[in-house]
C-alpha cells in the first residue's frame, strides 16, 4: 500500500480497523496486532487543541510526562515504569533519541504537522534494536488528506500561536508541508518560549511497484530558565538571564518498491540536534552537538508460515559538549550494525483468529559487543474479542557521554538489559467503542547509574516493575467517553525504594458533547503521589503530591471556519509535575482554524 492511500484510509477508518506501523514490521490493524498499542489520532489532537505532543501523550495508559515548569521546558516521559531513556521515540519511524546521553527532550516537539501517534507499550528491541525498554512512541507526520489550513491562537501571558499547513496530490505525487511560530511569555520573570518549526516532504509513485518520498523536519527555540539552586544548594533563586537555546533536523529519504512478491523497504536518515545554555551571572556555560546517521533495508514476502520479513541497519553516532565544568568532550564516535527477522502468522482456528508475531534481532556495537533480542507475542480473537500475551527481551546501548564524559564517563561499560511479559484482553464494539486491560512486568539489571564508590558510572543497578493498564472510550449519540487508569509499582530492587517520577497510580477522563456544529471537550487528568529529588541541600529524595487538572475546549465547526476556546489547568492548580519547577496554572486560549 502506498503511503498517499494508507494515510488516507486511515483518516476514515474505525477503531478497530485502524492500521498501526509500530508494532511489527508490516502495517495491521488495531484488532489484529498482539501487542498492547495505543493511537492518538490528530482528530483526537483537534478536540483538545492540544499544543504538544507531550500533553497529546498524558492520556495513554502506562505514560508518565515530566515537565520542568512551563511550556518549551525540558519534558521526559516514562513508559511502563521504564526510564525516560528507555523509550524510544520516532519521527516517521526515524529514530530521534540523543546519542549523548539518550532519552529525548519533548519540550519543543509541537503538534503541528502531526497526523497520528502511536504508542507501543512493552519491550521492541527485537524490530527497533536499543532503546526500546519501555515502548515505542512513533510521531507520524506525512502525507494526509489533501487541505490547505492556517490555524492562529492567542491566550494569557503573551501566548500566540501560528500555524499553516498543506498537502496536495498531484497525479502520483504528493507534497506536505507545516510552518508554525509560537511565542509565550510564561509565568514568571525570564520564563518565555520562542520556537519555529517546519515539516515538510514529498511523496511519488513512479510506477505501480515503486515509490520514494523526501521528509525532513526543522524546529528551533529560544527559552528563558526563571529559576536555579543558589550558590549554597540552600535556595531557589531567580536567574533573570539564564538562557537555553538549540535547534534539531531530521532527513529521510524512503524508498519502497514491490518485486514479484517481495517488497523492499530502503531508507537514508539522519538527525541532528545542536544544544546551548548560558548563565552569564553565574559564569556557567555549556554546548552539546549531536548526530545519527542510519541506513535501513528490509523484504518482506508472504511463506505457509506467514510473512516473513527480514533487514538490517547500520548506524553512526557522533556527539561533543564544551561547558564551563571542565567537562569537555571531543567528537566521539559509536557505530553499530544489526540484523532481524520477524514472522508475522495469521491464522483461522477455534472459531476465530490467531494471530502471532515472533521476531528477534542481533545488534553489533563497536563500543562494547553484541546484543541479541528475541520477542514473541500471540493473539486470539473473535466476535470483537481478543486474548493477547507477549513476551520480549530488550537492551539499552550505553550512550557516548556515559562512555567517555570526562572524569565520569566509563568506556566499559555494556548495556542495560531488560525482559518483560505482559497478558492483556481487548473488546471492541460498536464503530467507537472499546475496552483494553493489560497486565505487564518488567526486570531490569545491568542498569547505569553513578558509582560513588568508583566515582564513574557503573552497570550496578537492578529495578522492577509490573502493573496493570486500563483504558475504555464509547460515544452514544451526541455525548463520548474516555477512560484510562495506570496502576505502577516500579521499584529499585536493592532497596525496595519507589522509582522517581512513576506515580503508583494515574489516569485520566475526558467528557465530549456535540450539540449541533459545536464540539465541547473536558479532560480530567489525575496523577498521584512519586518521589522525586531536590536539587537542594542534602539532596536525596523527596516526595512529590498527587495532584488533579482539568482543561476543557469548545469549538464550533462552521464550514471553512472553525473558532475555538479553551481553558488550561480550569481550577487553577498548584501543582508540580517536577519537584522544584512549578507547573502553569490557569489559562485561557482562544483561537481559530481557517481549512480550504
Amino acid at each position: 500500500m502506498s503511503l498517499i492511500a494508507l494515510l488516507i484510509f486511515l483518516a476514515t477508518a474505525k477503531v478497530q480497523d485502524q492500521i498501526v506501523v509500530t508494532a511489527s514490521a508490516l502495517p495491521e490493524t488495531v484488532e489484529s496486532t498482539p501487542a498492547a498499542v495505543s493511537v492518538v489520532t490528530k482528530d483526537d489532537i483537534d478536540k483538545r487543541a492540544a499544543r504538544d505532543v507531550a500533553d497529546a501523550l498524558r492520556e495513554v495508559p502506562g505514560v508518565s510526562v515530566s515537565r520542568t515548569g512551563s511550556l518549551g521546558k525540558t519534558t521526559s516521559i516514562f513508559l511502563r515504569g521504564a526510564s525516560s531513556k528507555q523509550t524510544l521515540v520516532l519521527w516517521n519511524g526515524v529514530e530521534i533519541n540523543d546519542p549523548y546521553f539518550s532519552g529525548y527532550n519533548f519540550g519543543q516537539f509541537s503538534t503541528a504537522g502531526v497526523e497520528r501517534i502511536e504508542v507501543a507499550r512493552g519491550p521492541f528491541s527485537s524490530l527497533y534494536g536499543a532503546d526500546a525498554v519501555g515502548g515505542v512512541v512513533n510521531i507520524i507526520t506525512a502525507g494526509g488528506k489533501d487541505h490547505t489550513d492556517v490555524d492562529v491562537a492567542a491566550g494569557g501571558r503573551g501566548l500566540f500561536n501560528g500555524a499553516a499547513s498543506f498537502s496536495q496530490t498531484f497525479g502520483a505525487a504528493n507534497v506536505a508541508a507545516t510552518l508554525e511560530h509560537r511565542q509565550d511569555n510564561g509565568f514568571a520573570s525570564n520564563d518565555d518560549d520562542r520556537e519555529n518549526s517546519i515539516i515538510a516532504g514529498v511523496t511519488t509513485a513512479l510506477t505501480k511497484s515503486f515509490n520514494l518520498g523526501l521528509t525532513g523536519r526543522y524546529a528551533n527555540y529560544d527559552l528563558g530558565v526563571p529559576t536555579n539552586a543558589n550558590d549554597t544548594y540552600t535556595a531557589f533563586v531567580s536567574t533573570p538571564h539564564h538562557r537555553e537555546s538549540g535547534k534539531e533536523w531530521q532527513l529521510a529519504a524512503p524508498l519502497n518498491a514491490d518485486i514479484n512478491r517481495v517488497h523492499l523497504t530502503f531508507r537514508l536518515a539522519e538527525n541532528h540536534r545542536d544544544d546551548h545554555n548560558e548563565d552569564p551571572d553565574a559564569g556557567v556555560f555549556g554546548d552539546t552537538n549531536s548526530s545519527r546517521r542510519t541506513a535501513h533495508a528490509d523484504a518482506r514476502t508472504d511463506t505457509l508460515i506467514g510473512t516473513i520479513v527480514f533487514g538490517g541497519e547500520a548506524e553512526r553516532a557522533e556527539a561533543k559538549n564544551k561547558d564551563s565544568f571542565g567537562l569537555d568532550l571531543d567528537t566521539h564516535h559509536r557505530s553499530s550494525n544489526a540484523f532481524f527477522v520477524e514472522d508475522r502468522y495469521s491464522h483461522d482456528a477455534l472459531d476465530g483468529r490467531i494471530e502471532i508475531s515472533a521476531g528477534v534481532r542481533r545488534d553489533s556495537y563497536t563500543t562494547f559487543g553484541s546484543e541479541t533480542s528475541p520477542r514473541i507475542a500471540a493473539a486470539w480473537s473473535r466476535d470483537g474479542n481478543k486474548f493477547r500475551a507477549a513476551y520480549g527481551e530488550s537492551f539499552r546501548a550505553p550512550q557516548i557521554g556515559e562512555l567517555y564524559l570526562p572524569f565520569f564517563g566509563n568506556p566499559d561499560l555494556h548495556a542495560e538489559r531488560s525482559h518483560s511479559a505482559e497478558v492483556g484482553y481487548d473488546h471492541y464494539f460498536g464503530s467507537e467503542g472499546n475496552v483494553s486491560i493489560t497486565a505487564f512486568r518488567a526486570d531490569f539489571r545491568d542498569l547505569i547509574i553513578y558509582d560513588l564508590v568508583a566515582n564513574h558510572f557503573a552497570n550496578i543497578g537492578r529495578a522492577r516493575s509490573r502493573g496493570v493498564e486500563v483504558s475504555a472510550a464509547d460515544r452514544r449519540g451526541p455525548f463520548s467517553a474516555a477512560l484510562s487508569y495506570t496502576y505502577l509499582h516500579a521499584f529499585d530492587t536493592s532497596t525496595s525504594e519507589q522509582l522517581v517520577r512513576r506515580p503508583k497510580h494515574s489516569g485520566s477522563l475526558a467528557l465530549g458533547y456535540d450539540y449541533g456544529a459545536t464540539t465541547t471537550q473536558l479532560v480530567v487528568s489525575r496523577v498521584g503521589s512519586r518521589p522525586d529529588v531536590t536539587d537542594l541541600f542534602p539532596f536525596g529524595n523527596v516526595t512529590n503530591r498527587s495532584y488533579t487538572v482539568a482543561d476543557i475546549t469548545v469549538r464550533y465547526n462552521a464550514g471553512r471556519f472553525t473558532p475555538y476556546a479553551k481553558v488550561e489547568n480550569l481550577g487553577n492548580t498548584k501543582y508540580q509535575e517536577v519537584f522544584g519547577y512549578p507547573s502553569p496554572t490557569r489559562r485561557g486560549v482562544v483561537g481559530i482554524r481557517v481549512t480550504r
